[in-house]
């Protein structure tokens, strides 16, 4: 059994991604700065901002999922959301690095886009989002997820077998019953700054997982959504009424098209969301 690192492993997510690597025969192992509600692993109480248990939590592991980190901003205050969330970005993958570790997968955000938590909406350059696109984040989160990829892609420049995946997930879904989706569509200018997007938990532990095992070297980006938006209006007509104008439309299929793009995680993870929000609430 191949033993793989989950760093922020008592969180909501992390909670998906162990169960996600168990129910594939991985040896895992949990770090977080709380225990975990229900242990589902062997689990060690780990400050990510001090590296020295890093080294040891890596002996003989084959890969780390990192998701330790504040979530969003204003969980605390900003210096320390950046501080805490590029420390611990550095640490892991300077430790990864020092271990032999060859994988490693990040938990990114399109927050590094810069749109979700700006102060003031603007266009973006084209829609559907995709890895190109520029990133401008004004809020701390958002930069942190920013610097953390440009530390990955420092770290590979060294260590060039390594393949460490940065993760763009978009607001996670973790109601597996969707029922909160009604509550969303009585309010679509709410997640205008999002521009509609989410991704399942289970989609996007299966992801994590799927970055893990994924077959290339050096860092990339990866953008991982839903194919379809969280509303029940067409997204043409969601960005007419909500967004402001000036964005192009690239190639798009259907009326409910995803504002970001995931064809890069197709194609090079084998991304394939198994879970929207169509196949609970057929009865809309």
């Amino acid at each position: 059994m191949k033993k793989v690192v989950v760093t922020g492993g008592s969180g909501r997510l992390g909670q998906f991604v162990i169960r996600d690597l168990l129910a594939h025969r991985y040896q895992v192992l949990s770090l977080d700065r709380v225990a975990p509600r229900e242990k589902l692993c062997m689990s060690w109480l780990v400050d990510l901002c001090h590296s020295g248990d890093l080294f040891e939590a890596l002996r003989d592991a084959y890969g780390i999922i990192h998701l330790g980190a504040y979530q969003a901003p204003n969980l605390a205050p900003d210096a320390e959301t950046l501080s805490n969330n590029v420390s611990a970005s550095y640490n892991v993958l300077r430790a990864a690095a020092d271990m032999g570790v060859k994988k490693i997968v990040m938990a990114s955000s399109t927050a590094a886009f810069g749109f979700i938590y700006a102060h003031k909406l603007w266009a973006p350059d084209y829609l559907p989002l995709d890895e190109d696109h520029p990133s401008k984040p004004q809020d701390s989160y958002g930069l942190s997820k920013v610097l953390g990829e440009q530390i990955a892609d420092s770290i590979v420049s060294v260590h060039q077998q390594m393949t460490v995946s940065s993760l763009r997930f978009p607001g996670v879904n973790f109601d597996l019953s969707y029922e909160s989706f009604r509550e969303r569509w009585r309010s679509p200018q709410t997640r205008a700054s999002g521009f509609w997007t989410y991704i399942d938990a289970r989609d996007a532990a299966a992801t994590c997982r799927l970055a893990l095992e994924a077959k290339f070297t050096g860092h990339e980006v990866f953008i991982a959504s839903a194919p379809l938006n969280c509303m029940i209006q067409p997204t043409l007509a969601l960005m007419k009424e909500y967004l402001p104008k000036g964005a192009k439309i690239r190639k798009v299929s259907g009326t409910h098209w995803s504002c970001v793009d995931s064809a890069k995680a197709r194609r090079v993870l084998g991304f394939r969301p198994q879970h929207v929000w169509q196949n609970y609430l057929a009865d809309r």
